[in-house]
C-alpha cells in the first residue's frame, strides 16, 4: 500500500484524504466522501461513534476486534468491514503482545447506490463484514483512488467521474471476489427483462433477441414471463409501442409517418394497420379526437 505524508496522532499514524465535488450531491448516484491510511499504535482504539456515511475499511496487517449493537466480531489480515450510518462502532486493536502490528485503509461513500454496492459486495447492517476481501487488484485500485486524492484530481468535472469510475471499479472487483449475487426472487430477473423490453420496444427488438439476452431459449422465457405478467413477451413489447404511440400522437411536432419510424416500424402502413388493430381506430383518426376531446 503506498502512503503519502503519514502524521502522528495519539492512537495511529495515519494519512487522511477528502474529496470533494464539482457535481452536486443530487446528480451524484456514488461520490467518495473520504479515504485513509493507517498504522495503528499498540493501544489502537475507535469509538464508541456514530458517522454521517458508509465507510468501508480493509484489514491490510494485524487483526482488530469490531463491535456494535449486541455483537463483536474479531478480523484478521485481509478482512473487511463496513460502518453504516447512525450506528455505533467501536473498534479495537487486541491486546495481545503477539500480535501482529495492525494496518488498516478505509474509503467512506455516499449517495443513493452506495448501499446497494455494499449488498451487492457481500455487506448487510447486521453482518457488516466480508472475509478475505482484501487482494492484490483491490490494493491497486485503492492506490489509484488514494493517487488521485493526494493530487486533488476530483476538482474537475473530467477528474469527478474518472474518479467515479474508478470506485465502480472498485466495487466491480470485491463483487467478483464475492461472487456474482442471485435474484432473491424467481421472477426479479424478467422484470429487469420488462424494463429492458420498455426501453428498447422502439427499436424493434423482437422476444428471441430478449430471451438471448436474458440467457434462456424463447420457449423457457416466454412461458416465465407470460406468468408473471399475464401476458406473452410479445404482447408487452406490442402495448409498450402503442403506448408510446398514443404519447407522440398527442404531440404536436411528429408528424405519423416520424411516428412510424420513430416505434421501429418500416413503413406508414404497417404502423397504420397494428395502431388500428390495438385501438379500433386510425392514428389519424386518434389524434383528431384526442385534439377535439382528450381520451
Amino acid at each position: 500500500m503506498e502512503t503519502g505524508s503519514m502524521k502522528e496522532y495519539e492512537y495511529e499514524y495515519a494519512e487522511y484524504l477528502y474529496a470533494t465535488s464539482p457535481i452536486s450531491d443530487k446528480e451524484n448516484p456514488i461520490r467518495i466522501v473520504r479515504g485513509g491510511i493507517s498504522d495503528a499504535k499498540y493501544n489502537y482504539r475507535s469509538g464508541p461513534k456514530r458517522i454521517e456515511c458508509i465507510s468501508i475499511h480493509f484489514v491490510r496487517q494485524g487483526s482488530l476486534v469490531l463491535e456494535f449493537k449486541d455483537q463483536r466480531l474479531r478480523l484478521e489480515a485481509g478482512d473487511l468491514f463496513c460502518l453504516y450510518p447512525n450506528v455505533a462502532y467501536t473498534y479495537y486493536r487486541p491486546k495481545e503482545e503477539d500480535a501482529d502490528p495492525l494496518k488498516l485503509c478505509w474509503l467512506a461513500v455516499d449517495g443513493s447506490e452506495a448501499e446497494l454496492m455494499l449488498k451487492l459486495s457481500g455487506f448487510h447492517p447486521q453482518h457488516p463484514i466480508v472475509r478475505g476481501g482484501w487482494s492484490d487488484q483491490v490494493e491497486e485500485g485503492l492506490n489509484e483512488i488514494y493517487k488521485m486524492l493526494r493530487e486533488r484530481q476530483f476538482m474537475t468535472v473530467y477528474g469527478h467521474l474518472d474518479l467515479r469510475g474508478r470506485l465502480y471499479l472498485l466495487f466491480a472487483l470485491l463483487i467478483r471476489q464475492h461472487g456474482e449475487p442471485e435474484a432473491t426472487e424467481p421472477a426479479g430477473s424478467v422484470r429487469l427483462w420488462a424494463e429492458y423490453m420498455e426501453r428498447h420496444a422502439a427499436e424493434g427488438i423482437t422476444v428471441q433477441q430478449v430471451a438471448r439476452m436474458a440467457g434462456h431459449n424463447r420457449t423457457y422465457f416466454s412461458t416465465k414471463f407470460t406468468n408473471t405478467f399475464g401476458m406473452p413477451p410479445a404482447e408487452y413489447i406490442y402495448k409498450v409501442r402503442m403506448n408510446r404511440a398514443k404519447e407522440l400522437l398527442i404531440g404536436e411536432e411528429a408528424s405519423i409517418t416520424e411516428v412510424a419510424f420513430s416505434l421501429g416500424y418500416p413503413n406508414l402502413y404497417t404502423f397504420s394497420r397494428a395502431f388500428t388493430k390495438y385501438f379500433a381506430m386510425s392514428p389519424s383518426e386518434y389524434r383528431r379526437r384526442y385534439r377535439e376531446e382528450p381520451l
